[in-house]
Order: structure tokens, then sequence, then C-alpha cells
């Protein structure tokens, strides 16, 4: 039995479920009490879980498009954003799913084909492991061979063949220099590889999906010597025996889609990260709205002002300069600097609905117009993503400084 739950960006998910009837475990509000640790949002996202033989699964709806009766147009809506994230990836090869989806298990879904055809996040998780699954075949299909490196030892007995110089120079002849070829770390690899396929193969999936793990994990096993003396237990997966085995580009390529497989999430908060490894039955997506709307305006402004210098703030050069507050120096950090010739817009996306001309924070014009001043302005905008009120009469002044309010829909 399946339960479809919707959850508004501002709401308490814990009230929410508690006034829904959804039983829960502390272990899930141990896994979702980041969720509300800001007052003013949410994050956005997706979760399923397993209680009491139900399968609850619930969406967490951005403020642009809050819950309605109409649970397909609930759906609907919050795919729509997920779909403007692959959108903005594929065309800004620079995004790290970090810095959008917060803990992000990523979909890895980049089929625009696919993508057009997918309304629901279920169809998104299986293409993320049919991604993953064709990662690590490729990768194995290129290192198809063991791959043995030679090592100098020595002994007091002959086991291996002889290292004829180092015998002749050595002086303590009971000792007696030999070589001999042990699997390089491909075995390794293909040994952690292995334990994250048989772990995924314990999840329900679909028919296909799990034929073609059954066979990859049968490839593996027969290509591959797995050295004896190599141990690896799932939670090692994080630690740094096992990240320190993926170096090149390629194993580190390997190395995500283990991740995936196995539902390994890295939650960034403040710039402290934790994983957890989630149970076989769970799928979950999480996000932070106002990252995403972000890379929204930064697209926006890109179409709207070619031929400008654009400047994103933690992107690139940034947009940070330092000023003197009371002797202490302080940061300015507008979200975007337009520049052209002598014309220098500085601009900020809030993630915030404006009902009435009222609802612009105080502190939002504060902050623009010490920016403003900062970069020597000629003009400044706030963005918002969505305005209720008259917009042609756009432009306007506070204490003298004049900005102008864009919507910027989603």
């Amino acid at each position: 039995m399946t339960k479809t739950l919707f959850v508004d960006e501002n709401e308490d998910i814990f009230e929410a479920f508690d006034r829904l009837g959804v039983e829960y475990t502390q272990k899930i509000v141990k896994h979702l009490r980041f969720i509300s640790n800001k007052k003013s949002n949410n994050y956005i996202g997706y979760y399923q879980f397993k209680s009491e033989n139900i399968y609850y699964k619930f969406y967490i709806l951005p403020k642009t498009s809050p819950k309605t009766d109409n649970e397909n147009l609930n759906k609907k809506n919050f795919i729509n954003l997920l779909k403007i994230y692959y959108e903005l990836k594929a065309k800004y090869k620079v995004i790290k799913s970090e810095e959008i989806f917060d803990n992000i298990i990523d979909f890895s879904f980049d089929d625009r084909k696919n993508q057009n055809n997918s309304d629901e996040l279920d169809d998104f998780i299986n293409y993320k492991y049919e991604n993953a699954l064709r990662v690590v075949e490729k990768f194995f299909k290129k290192h198809n061979h063991s791959i043995f490196k030679e090592i100098n030892f020595n002994s007091q007995s002959v086991k291996n063949s002889l290292d004829i110089k180092r015998n002749i120079t050595e002086r303590d002849k009971s000792k007696i220099h030999q070589r001999k070829k042990v699997p390089f770390k491909y075995s390794k690899i293909a040994l952690v590889s292995l334990e994250c396929i048989e772990y995924f193969l314990q999840k329900e999936l679909l028919k296909s999906v799990k034929s073609k793990a059954k066979k990859l994990n049968s490839k593996i096993k027969s290509r591959y010597y797995l050295k004896e003396d190599f141990s690896f237990k799932l939670k090692q997966i994080t630690s740094k025996k096992i990240t320190k085995l993926f170096k090149s580009n390629e194993q580190l390529e390997l190395y995500y889609a283990l991740l995936q497989l196995i539902g390994v999430e890295n939650y960034f908060e403040n710039n402290s990260s934790r994983e957890l490894l989630k149970l076989h039955n769970q799928h979950s997506l999480f996000f932070r709205p106002e990252k995403l709307f972000e890379w929204i305006v930064y697209d926006y402004l890109n179409k709207e002002y070619k031929g400008y210098e654009i400047l994103k703030d933690s992107f690139g050069e940034g947009t940070t300069s330092q000023y003197l507050l009371a002797d202490t120096e302080r940061d300015s950090n507008p979200d975007f600097i337009l520049k052209k010739d002598d014309e220098v817009i500085v601009v900020d996306a809030k993630w915030k609905i404006l009902k009435k001309k009222s609802d612009i924070g105080f502190d939002d014009v504060a902050k623009l117009r010490r920016d403003s001043l900062l970069n020597s302005a000629t003009s400044a905008l706030l963005i918002y993503p969505k305005v209720l009120f008259n917009l042609e009469k756009y432009t306007m002044n506070f204490d003298n400084f004049n900005f102008t309010i864009h919507e910027n829909f989603i």
C-alpha cells in the first residue's frame, strides 16, 4: 500500500505528519530533521519510506506552487522544478550538484528525450540507477584485465624471483632480495564495486534494472582477482581507506556511481558534512530552492543582458568586496554584478513572494543600496520569483535610492 502526501515549503513536516496520521520512527526524524533547520523555509524535496507495511511518499512543494487538492497537479509542479535543474545543469557544466541539491542523490539524468517523457519521480530514480550501472560497466570494460604491480621485498627464504643486483650489494647475506607481482588497485576497486552492487540488488527494482545489475555483478566476479588480504564493509565506503583508491577522473566517476547505487547521501550545511547510509527501501531528494533560483536568475540575466560581463557570487571571480564598518572589515556579496562600458548593475535574487509592496524587506533594500554604493552601480535590481501586484510602475525609491523590481516566474 502506498500513500502520497504533500507539504508546503513553510510547513513543519512533523506537524504535518501528525495531522495526516503518519506513523514515523525516530530514525526518520533523525533523517529529516535537517529539512526545517531554517526558520524562513524548508528544503524542497521528495522522500519515500516504509512504515507499518505502508510506503509513504511525500513531497515538499515550493512556495511558488503551493499544494492543491489535485494530486497530479502537485506532482507536475514539482517535476517541472526538477526539470529546470537538469536543463540548467546541462547548460552550465560548472554547476555542482551539491550546490543546488545540498544532499542530492544526483539522478544524473541529462537525456532530454527521457526527461520530457517523465512525470513521476520514480522514473528519475530508475534513470539514476540505469546511468550509474552504465558508468560501472564502462569502467570495467576499459579495465578488463587484472593489472599487476611489481614490488621488491626481502626475506630469509626464496619464494619469488631473485633481485640479483640487490643481492650482490647487500651486506647482510641473511636477507634475500626478491621481486613479486601483486594485483594493482583495480582488484580492490572491483571488490568494493561488487559489495555495492550486491547491496543494490537487495532493493525493489525494475526487472530490467535488476537484470542488468546481476549481469554486471557476474562479469566483474569472473574477470577480476579479488585480493584475499583486502577486506571491505559497506559502511567503510566513505572512509579514507576506500576513497584513496579512487584517484583518476574515471575512478572518481565510478565511485560516485557506486554511491548512487547504494544511496549514500552527503548533507552540506554551514560547510560541514555528514554521511547517511539509507535503508534500501528509501529514496530521497532535497535541495535549497533559493540556490536553484539564483541559477535561474543567472540564466535569465545571460539571456536578457547580452554583451554584459556577469559576475555571480561564489562562482568564478565572485562579487565579494570589502568595506570597513566601525573599524571592522566586512564583506559585500551581491548575488550578481553586471558590467558593460560605464554601466554597472547590482542584482539580488530573493526567494520570496511579494503579495504587496510593503512585503519588500527593509533589510533587502538596505543591502542592495550598500552593495550598489560600494560598486558604484548605475542601477540596481531586486528579482523575485512571484509578484502579485501590478509591476507596470516597477521603479521604486527608498531614501533617495532608486531600484527596480523584476519578476522571474518559475
